[in-house]
């Protein structure tokens, strides 16, 4: 058996597992009371942006709704929180930012609710068939492993035809590699 212990007051073992146990099933279970960014509940929007160019743009769109008002933070994926200095402006922004069309999917007031976690992941797809190789083809790979946020933008022009990047949301951080099988007239093309 191994013994876990804890950094509390004495130094006391507090329970006992064996090797395999620490190998198999990692789970951390947090103190039910643990809640962080209590300061901002109130006075931070959470928000998530309709799509990548929005994102990118989330201080242009805050400076028209709110001019020099707010601070950003990246959450990941198409997530954003906005910090005020007071709970009215934090307010009064989200009842104007629901009035922006196409920038905003969701905006709600920040009180520590649970968000779930997504991240972009930039996917370098290859090894489709030069005949195959349309935009359409590449984002339906791309969607097979997540959400396509940002398009593949392929051109007969382009001077490398070996791989094509397409961004997609996912729900964990683990690295996307995998092949998906393309289905073409009773023919089947492996590509990643």
């Amino acid at each position: 058996m191994i013994v876990v212990w804890t950094l509390t007051k004495g130094r006391s073992p507090l329970e006992k597992k064996s090797f395999k146990d620490m190998l198999v099933g990692k789970t951390v279970t947090v103190d039910s009371r643990v809640n962080v960014f209590q300061s901002l509940h109130g006075k931070a929007l959470v928000a998530r942006m309709i799509d990548l160019q929005a994102l990118k743009n989330i201080k242009i769109i805050l400076n028209d709704i709110c001019p020099g008002q707010g601070r950003v933070q990246y959450l990941g994926g198409l997530d954003v929180m906005v910090l005020f200095d007071d709970a009215e402006t934090a307010i009064a922004v989200r009842e104007a930012a629901k009035s922006v069309v196409g920038k905003f999917s969701m905006i709600s007031i920040w009180e520590g609710q649970t968000m779930d976690f997504e991240r972009l992941a930039w996917l370098k797809v290859q090894g489709i068939p030069l005949h195959l190789l349309s935009n359409e083809v590449i984002d339906a790979v791309g969607g097979v492993l997540g959400k396509v946020v940002h398009k593949a933008n392929r051109s007969e022009k382009d001077h490398d035809l070996s791989f094509e990047y397409v961004g997609v949301l996912v729900g964990d951080g683990k690295r996307v590699s995998e092949e998906v099988v393309l289905n073409w007239k009773d023919r089947n093309f492996g590509c990643g």
